[in-house]
């Protein structure tokens, strides 16, 4: 992808989404696992989509929102019913839960939908005949990518509208859940689907925003262009080293120990969460974040005096077993340094000539000056194991690997 004034800022963003994740799926044994058809498969899909919906009437759901301020829901919400968006491929899941009283509501009208690079979550471009203001919909997907089954049930959607008041409430660069609905009453197996914006304060007045892995990802499409990392840096070397410190690996180091101790949330800036928004002409750069399906620590939030209630789901120390060390572990030392930070390190080395070393100084600088000294992480580095488990389950071990990004 060769940055010029052809891209405006949805398709760049797209196609970054898209195309520019070459060789940066081999962090796990099963993170280039996606059981999804062709046609909605975001390197060999179709251009768009047509995802279904269905008229849901108020007795048979619920339409849920959380405080943050959108024109979106109007989308999806009439005054005795919604709109329910279900991804094909669930559709065609024989146990998909009520999918027969599901099959008997009404259909509503297509969304005009690309698949973002996750599969399972979408940009609407059209509701029916209708151009929308540009939104994303993450979708139940009772099938695996990745790791897991990407089911999107009731207890998670509230987290997500949860968690995203928490982060907008402390202007945390974030595109937030803003709304979803849910078939069924079912308190645990009612699923659904959840809104997300496209914009943040700090993403704002940037014409391109993109995934942080296609900074550092080779294009799918055309294998000979080179990095967007290698187009926005000034100059080899030095300068290069400094400017990736400056502008991406000190700020999304910053945002999540800073984060952490602030909200007591561990965001999961993993390269789909992590954003990089940026200006070609005048330099300008801002990283952020989407996704608030996260865990949560109680203590955290009882230090600093956050009251009110918590979410039904990712709970340290209630659902989550895991010590809330090494749940930090996994979002920080794994999820951002090993899948981020360390692979951008290495394309760095071998087309800007930039010493791996000094990006991880970086790093270790920010996450000391913001802080991280008092984020309860272990000494070692804790990931997933090496193997799959029932759906909903998963289980950490200590790699035994120093963190060399701390």
């Amino acid at each position: 992808m060769i940055l010029d004034d052809s891209w405006d800022r949805l398709r760049a963003w797209q196609y970054a989404e898209r195309y520019l994740g070459a060789n940066t799926r081999s962090y796990s044994p099963f993170s280039d696992h996606l059981d999804i058809s062709e046609a909605y498969h975001p390197q060999r899909g179709e251009p768009a989509s047509a995802v279904p919906t269905f008229v849901i009437p108020a007795q048979r759901g619920e339409f849920l929102r959380n405080g943050t301020e959108t024109a979106l829901d109007r989308l999806y919400r009439g005054d005795d019913h919604f709109l329910l968006p279900v991804h094909p491929d669930a559709l065609c899941c024989a146990d998909l839960f009520q999918r027969e009283r599901l099959l008997a509501c009404e259909r509503g009208p297509d969304l005009l939908a690309v698949p973002s690079a996750n599969a399972r979550t979408m940009f609407v471009e059209r509701v029916g005949d209708e151009r929308v203001e540009p939104h994303f919909v993450k979708l139940h997907y009772p099938r695996r990518l990745s790791r897991f089954t990407r089911r999107l049930r009731r207890p998670v959607i509230e987290l997500e509208l949860w968690a995203a008041e928490q982060l907008i409430a402390d202007r945390v660069p974030v595109l937030p859940e803003v709304a979803g609905g849910v078939v069924g009453d079912d308190p645990y197996h009612s699923w659904g689907f959840v809104i997300r914006e496209t914009r943040t304060r700090a993403t704002d007045g940037l014409p391109y925003t993109v995934p942080l892995f296609a900074l550092y990802g080779g294009d799918v499409r055309r294998p000979g262009d080179p990095t967007l990392m290698e187009q926005l840096v000034p100059r080899r070397g030095e300068a290069a080293a400094t400017w990736l410190a400056e502008h991406v690996v000190a700020p999304v180091v910053t945002l999540w120990v800073r984060t952490a101790l602030r909200t007591g949330l561990a965001l999961e800036p993993h390269g789909q969460n992590a954003l990089f928004a940026f200006d070609p002409d005048d330099g300008r750069t801002a990283v952020a974040y989407r996704d608030c399906a996260i865990y949560v620590d109680p203590q955290i939030r009882v230090d600093l005096g956050l009251g009110g209630p918590l979410p039904p789901v990712n709970v340290i120390s209630r659902d989550i077993r895991a010590p809330r060390e090494q749940v930090f572990s996994l979002t920080y030392d794994s999820f951002l340094a090993h899948h981020v930070l360390e692979r951008l390190a290495r394309v760095a080395e071998r087309t800007l000539g930039v010493e791996p070393s000094e990006l991880r100084r970086a790093a270790r600088e920010a996450f000391a000056a913001g802080g991280g000294a008092d984020v309860p992480l272990p000494r070692t580095v804790y990931y997933y194991d090496d193997q799959l488990h029932p759906p909903g389950r998963w289980r950490l071990v200590d790699t035994g690997a120093p963190p060399a990004w701390r």
